[in-house]
């Protein structure tokens, strides 16, 4: 649907409300064959090998500014104008945060399309939120939309990067990397909340020591994906023996020797790297590059205050011409 004319609503729930609604990005039924690499299903720990000398870890951070109900016509539908900012940290002889990119969308359900958005802020340039149209008219959509802009532009720069360094880790799984992208890439996935092994072999799971992995397994979907889990470190004791246990994904399209080169390379370094709950309430799984990086992208993003008054602002003006 395309609708010239349009009325931008408030929402009068507040946007910090968002982080009820949990996205599902990777939702298709999955078929997984665990016998790729190994006929027995047991810890497999990486012989040592040289140090990378660089690597990188991809992230982005999104933020919604405001909850919309837009007009258009005689539909109304949902939306929202959010931020997000992607990013790397480089690892090398010295550590730095590079490449960072700052976008801005609005994003509405229902498939009706509109012009960009455009807040003045003070005497700075105008903040510009790009159009995005959603085709399912559910409250969740417009922050599915939102994700998905965050997650392409990861992507983006995830394969840009691969050519530069002995590998990426981009955090989340794969689902917007291009399935022609030569890129030594792997998803970086900290939470785990989908059951991808029959109950025997997850068992394996809590008895991983650090820096051991499972084998490689298979995973059957919009594009074939080998992947594994390993232990990154252990938790405290009175958290769940899963605590510090990652799953990590790297496109099929490499082959299975680039897949097992990538699945030594990643349980031997990245336990070095692994934050703890002093620092980070996200410990162990949420690596220190990741969470100095995460920082870094928050304060690109702006004053939230100054963005959503500004916002308010700009409506205010619309319905009072």
């Amino acid at each position: 649907m395309t609708s010239a004319a349009r009325k931008l609503r408030l929402d009068p729930w507040a946007a910090e409300y968002e982080a009820s609604i949990q996205v599902t990005e990777d939702s298709e039924p999955a078929r997984v064959d665990t016998r790729v690499e190994c006929a027995a299903w047991a810890a497999v720990r990486p012989v040592t090998r040289p140090r990378p000398q660089r690597l990188a870890f991809v992230d982005g951070v999104r933020r919604i500014e405001h909850r919309l109900l837009v007009e258009a016509g005689a539909t109304t539908v949902f939306g929202l104008v959010g931020s997000y900012a992607v990013g790397a940290a480089m690892v090398g002889t010295a550590a730095r945060v590079e490449s960072e990119r700052v976008g801005r969308v609005l994003v509405v359900s229902g498939g009706v399309v509109l012009e960009p958005f455009r807040v003045a802020v003070g005497k700075g340039p105008a903040l510009v939120f790009e159009a995005r149209s959603e085709p399912e008219n559910t409250p969740v959509a417009p922050v599915d939309g939102l994700q998905k802009a965050m997650r392409e532009q990861e992507a983006r720069l995830a394969e840009r990067l691969s050519a530069e360094v002995d590998v990426v880790f981009q955090d989340g799984p794969l689902s917007f990397l291009l399935p022609s992208a030569a890129a030594a890439v792997v998803g970086f996935v900290k939470r785990l909340q989908r059951a991808y092994l029959e109950p025997a072999a997850h068992a394996l799971l809590p008895r991983l020591d650090t820096g051991e992995r499972t084998p490689l397994f298979l995973i059957e979907g919009r594009e074939l994906r080998y992947s594994w889990y390993q232990r990154i470190a252990f938790g405290r004791p009175i958290e769940s023996a899963l605590t510090g246990v990652v799953r990590l994904e790297t496109p099929a399209s490499r082959g299975l020797d680039e897949a097992r080169r990538l699945a030594d390379l990643a349980a031997r370094e990245l336990p070095r790297f692994a934050s703890d709950s002093r620092h980070d309430p996200r410990a162990p799984q949420n690596l220190f590059p990741v969470g100095g990086l995460e920082s870094r992208l928050q304060h690109l993003l702006g004053d939230p205050a100054v963005v959503r008054r500004a916002i308010e602002s700009q409506l205010h003006d619309e319905v009072t011409a």
